[in-house]
């Protein structure tokens, strides 16, 4: 864009259009090649749209949890419904989420509560299992990429995040379509430059294909994909950490990362050391507390599920600011701080490949 901006409040004359030339048509090769998307994002949308990496956190959004998290027919079918059978207590569910939500406003982070104007909200077949996974809204420069999910009981909950993105006029970027699969929102934004995206349960070839032209879009120089293990038919208690990289993998600063290795292939550990990442390992015996489904606030600032006390107490040792909240009992219905979190807006970040953001 032009060095000499217009006033903002140019309103309508010639004054507020770039590259004006009286007499002339529209000077459409300037419009082409020196204005971007991004150049225009806050001016036609309002704000600068973008969670790209791990710049400081400024906006997020929420969805309450409610009877449509315990409802009993889910423990007709618990394998089907992917937990092990133990439904959440409700109050204490909600109590954790307001204490997460406050968690944010008090660190200055603005909270967007969504709302679903069906109630109780619907999948495409019936009940909408884990509504209130608002990490499915995955924002990076720009706008938002919208998933198709995996399994029945998900699927529509794109089409409420979809609406929710739209009225506090956040664009839309993509929609996975298709047969493609991609959760995307559980991929985890490593930096500005570097995303993990994880082939597995919840994303498949064609979701994957779709997705990787739209985050290079965005700015992404690597895309990294992760490979996953996977059931077959019997469920097992490790198997929400087999879906998405967000649960075996969390950014801390540029090139450091807490990562629990039984979740991971080797392949990706062997990347991340390639490119010049330290890995701090999670203990095995407090993995089921979700410790790296954290949110990364900043470089060395991450909210994490206070009960993971040694794995805090390892991120401590290495200058790691750790901010507890408990979130034990939002657990049992199938996520995490990291999965009922929609992260809208941060400053640009640390970047893994380039110069600091």
């Amino acid at each position: 864009m032009p060095d000499d901006k217009p006033p903002e409040t140019a309103g309508d004359t010639l004054a507020g259009f770039p590259y004006y030339e009286e007499g002339k048509v529209p000077q459409y090769h300037k419009y082409h090649a020196e204005v971007s998307y991004l150049d225009e994002l806050e001016l036609i949308w309002g704000k600068r749209w973008g969670a790209q990496g791990i710049g400081r956190l400024r906006e997020v959004a929420m969805i309450k949890p409610t009877e449509t998290e315990v409802k009993k027919l889910y423990e007709q079918a618990s394998s089907f419904f992917v937990f092990n059978g133990i439904t959440p207590d409700l109050g204490l569910m909600q109590e954790q989420h307001h204490a997460l939500a406050e968690t944010y406003r008090g660190l200055g982070i603005e909270v967007h509560y969504a709302s679903w104007a069906e109630d109780p909200p619907r999948s495409a077949y019936g009940p909408l299992k884990r509504s209130i996974s608002a990490a499915a809204g995955f924002v990076i420069n720009g706008g938002a990429i919208i998933p198709r999910e995996a399994t029945p009981y998900w699927r529509g909950r794109s089409r409420y995040v979809s609406k929710f993105l739209m009225s506090i006029d956040c664009p839309i970027l993509y929609t996975v379509h298709g047969k493609g699969v991609c959760e995307i929102g559980a991929a985890t934004r490593m930096s500005d430059d570097f995303i993990v995206l994880m082939a597995s349960t919840d994303a498949n070839r064609e979701g994957i294909d779709q997705v990787v032209p739209i985050l290079r879009g965005a700015g992404y120089r690597e895309v990294h994909i992760a490979h996953s293990p996977g059931p077959l038919h019997d469920y097992h208690e490790d198997v929400p950490g087999w879906m998405h990289s967000d649960m075996w993998i969390a950014p801390l600063d540029r090139r450091l990362a807490l990562i629990y290795p039984p979740w991971c292939d080797y392949g990706t550990i062997r990347r991340l050391h390639e490119i010049g990442y330290e890995l701090i390992e999670c203990p095995a015996d407090e993995i089921d507390k979700y410790p790296a489904n954290a949110i990364t606030v900043e470089p060395r600032k991450l909210i994490m599920n206070g009960s993971a006390v040694k794995t805090r107490a390892l991120l401590e040792r290495r200058g790691v600011e750790v901010i507890p909240v408990e979130y034990d009992e939002v657990h049992k219905y199938g996520g995490g701080i990291r999965c009922n979190t929609m992260q809208l807006i941060r400053d640009p970040g640390p970047r893994t490949f380039g110069e600091e953001g």
